[in-house]
């Protein structure tokens, strides 16, 4: 008897479907897509390079190597056709670019252009620049190369606590942030600069952080609290990426991040019938698809 109830309940177990909640903002956002797309259709027309990973995402860079893409890590060929990427670039690319006779086909992110205007600005008007981000993050780089004033990077806050002596002896200050910073990280350091910061310092807070990255952020929050695992899809040399991945550690301590579909740890999640996938701004549809696929296949 008792044999036959654990056989009845085993095969009910089974028969449980596995709910997979996929976020709504998983995978291209529209300043990739629309790099990825731009680039695809320049290939067309002849030979051009692309200077840096128009992404940091390995499987999207092959896919535009074998259109006919050739990448470069700095401007060489005189009257070529090369490609910005999203991330955007140092200002003295345009210069030298101009002086090559180089046809440049600009898809730096629209956000991040404007991030470019803004500490040009601010910058021009004597403001110290704070930006956080990676401080050897391509965008960030570009960022700062439009400062014509003091500026620092600030990667979390305890930098912001080393440096804080410094800053305040500044009369005017802008805080300004990479396009894919952890959200609730820059609100800690405009907080903190609020509280430190006299009342005589102008300070000027400008939340550069992309909505969509934000909604991202936000969403993988969400959806780690209502789980059993995460999957994290995208490359490890993605900033965005990596910071989804650290988000849902937080409150989902079975959490995966794997650059491809196929590395899944499915010995990782069997058994377990509540799983969340979220997916980073350089990661294709097309991966998030497979990712669900094979946990569906394997019925775990």
């Amino acid at each position: 008897m008792f044999s036959f109830i654990k056989k009845f309940f085993t095969i009910i177990q089974k028969d449980i479907k596995m709910e997979i909640i996929i976020g709504k903002n998983a995978g291209f956002c529209y300043g990739v897509k629309r790099a990825v797309d731009n680039a695809l259709i320049e290939a067309k027309k002849g030979k051009v390079y692309c200077l840096g990973d128009i992404v940091h995402n390995k499987n999207v860079v092959n896919n535009l190597k074998e259109s006919g893409i050739e990448f470069i890590n700095d401007i060489q060929q005189k009257n070529s056709t090369t490609i910005i990427r999203p991330h955007g670039e140092n200002k003295i690319v345009y210069k030298k670019a101009k002086e090559m006779g180089i046809k440049l086909i600009d898809l730096t992110c629209p956000s991040v252009l404007k991030i470019h205007g803004i500490v040009s600005q601010y910058s021009k008007e004597g403001y110290y620049i704070i930006i956080t981000g990676k401080r050897n993050h391509p965008e960030v780089l570009g960022i700062k190369s439009y400062v014509q004033s003091n500026c620092i990077i600030i990667s979390n806050i305890e930098e912001l606590y080393e440096s804080i002596e410094e800053i305040s002896k500044e009369k005017k200050v802008l805080l300004i942030s990479q396009t894919t910073y952890n959200s609730k990280s820059f609100k800690d350091i405009a907080n903190f600069l609020k509280e430190r910061l006299n009342g005589d310092t102008d300070l000027v807070i400008k939340n550069t952080i992309c909505l969509t990255t934000e909604n991202r952020q936000k969403e993988t929050r969400e959806i780690a609290q209502k789980v059993n695992a995460m999957i994290i899809i995208g490359d490890k040399k993605s900033s965005n990426t990596t910071e989804l991945y650290n988000i849902a550690l937080n409150y989902c301590a079975n959490t995966q991040f794997i650059p491809n579909p196929e590395e899944i740890d499915l010995d990782k999640i069997k058994g377990i019938k509540k799983i969340g996938i979220m997916a980073g701004a350089s990661t294709p549809k097309e991966d998030i698809h497979k990712a669900k696929e094979i946990l569906l296949k394997n019925n775990y």
